[in-house]
């Protein structure tokens, strides 16, 4: 999307808006670093009081984490791709574009094929053996609601804090499930965080399933069932033309300082921009990669240096043949690196599969010959065609997937995380309150933050 060798979009209004009230003590009013859905979201509220703002994006396109590319001759999402009814923020954004949903079905098929703890494969169907499987899995949530009884408003009820002593893998360890529960579960939890079990917080699972109405059923409807038809890019490029700042791509920021009563930044290439306050919506893992002027809180900082747990991979697969539908389990404690693959499609005798696993179990993504292997553990016969992939846990502006918490780690942090530092605000979906690790979050934080900022600005 880079647009001209300067990498600067621009919506058609962000060019001639007046400083706010003539009191700019800078270029901008604002500046936000970073063109993901938190960024993206702050900038269009901000349009809304008149503001002038710069979004400065490291990367050469838009959309942060979320990023959706050409897979198969369509476009496909190599990060970011589910959205539900129950996630309001993204849910208003979507009625306001006028943005179409899609299923995917193979999420849900009847047909199952999953591996045990040796690896051994098997073969299920959910309409004669979905209750043996989930129900053992649901009672683990006997009291989600006690311990998170306002999964929204995380401090309202901060009882869940307290509870988050425990992993999920110390969770499994001391539930009493069947064996073919336990790999649901240890598929189930490996796939939604992204983490190995013994490192992931099970208080943030429980957070996940509170949010979908305490139902693991609906949770797995949230985060697995309705896509965007044109895929991901179909909203963040809507927001993005009606955001009206000023993008400036291949920008990433070295330097954030607060300098008395405004903000000066600094990119990595010496280029310096002034403003009256700023957004900074890098993910956890990276706030540790820029220097900030005076320097960060040790609670921001330490949680940064330490980093979540969410080491995902996700894997676009073609291969031959047109398959019929299915779905596919694996433990994350088993031998395989993929703990969930699914149908996707089938057509010019070819089927297009997704599948998930952590980056904790070592696969080289891209490498075709590799990732046939792992997926002949499911299917023995399959021939990879082709294949493709974004490695989130070693591109330098994420270091790692989606945000999941150790065991009392962002809990602790979450307080700290959100606040601002001097005239420095802080918005990702990496510490919503509520849809924490989702767009929803990434959205939810763009409008906090700017509602603060305004109000900074204003004195009000």
């Amino acid at each position: 999307m880079a647009t001209a060798a300067a990498g600067v979009m621009a919506s058609s209004i962000a060019q001639a808006r007046p400083a706010s009230g003539g009191k700019d003590k800078g270029d901008y009013d604002a500046i936000i670093v970073g063109a993901g859905f938190a960024g993206l979201t702050a900038a269009r509220e901000l349009k809304r009081h008149g503001y002038k703002v710069l979004i400065l994006e490291a990367r050469d396109r838009i959309g942060g984490r979320t990023y959706t590319a050409e897979f198969d001759g369509k476009p496909n999402d190599m990060g970011g791709t589910w959205v539900h009814w129950f996630q309001p923020h993204v849910w208003a954004e979507i009625n306001r574009y006028g943005v179409e949903l899609e299923e995917s079905p193979g999420n849900f098929a009847d047909d199952v094929i999953y591996l045990d703890e040796a690896g051994t494969r098997h073969h299920a169907k959910l309409s004669e053996r979905g209750a043996e499987f989930y129900g053992p899995v649901q009672t683990m949530f006997a009291d989600a609601r006690a311990i998170m009884p306002r999964p929204a408003e995380p401090f309202a009820d901060p009882g869940w804090i307290a509870a988050d002593t425990i992993s999920v893998a110390d969770k499994i360890a001391a539930s009493s499930l069947t064996p073919e529960a336990r790999i649901l579960a240890a598929t189930i939890f490996a796939a939604s965080s992204g983490g190995a079990a013994e490192n992931v917080s099970w208080v943030d699972i429980v957070r996940l399933v509170a949010l979908s109405g305490y139902s693991l059923e609906l949770e797995s409807d949230v985060v697995s069932r309705f896509k965007l038809k044109g895929g991901m890019r179909s909203l963040y490029s809507a927001l993005a033309d009606d955001c009206g700042a000023t993008i400036e791509l291949n920008s990433p920021v070295a330097t954030i300082e607060t300098t008395g009563d405004g903000v000066r930044i600094i990119g990595t290439n010496g280029k310096a921009w002034s403003a009256r306050a700023a957004i900074s919506t890098l993910p956890l893992n990276t706030l540790k990669d820029v220097g900030f002027r005076p320097p960060l809180p040790r609670q921001k900082l330490d949680v940064s240096v330490e980093g979540h747990a969410g080491k995902a991979n996700k894997i676009h697969i073609l291969i031959e043949g047109e398959r019929p539908i299915f779905t596919a389990w694996a433990p994350g404690t088993g031998p395989s690196p993929i703990n969930h693959m699914f149908w996707d499609g089938a057509a010019n005798g070819r089927t297009h599969l997704i599948a998930f696993g952590s980056g904790d179990h070592p696969l080289r993504i891209m490498d075709k010959g590799e990732v046939q292997k792992v997926v002949r553990q499911f299917l023995p016969d399959a021939v990879v065609v082709d294949v493709k992939a974004h490695d989130w846990n070693n591109d330098p502006y994420s270091r790692g997937a989606w945000c999941i918490s150790r065991p009392g780690q962002i809990s602790k942090a979450l307080k700290d995380l959100q606040a601002p530092h001097g005239r420095i605000f802080f918005a990702s979906g990496d510490w919503a309150s509520a849809w924490r690790s989702a767009i929803d979050g990434a959205i939810e934080q763009g409008i906090t933050t700017s509602r603060a900022l305004h109000r900074l600005l204003t004195g009000n």
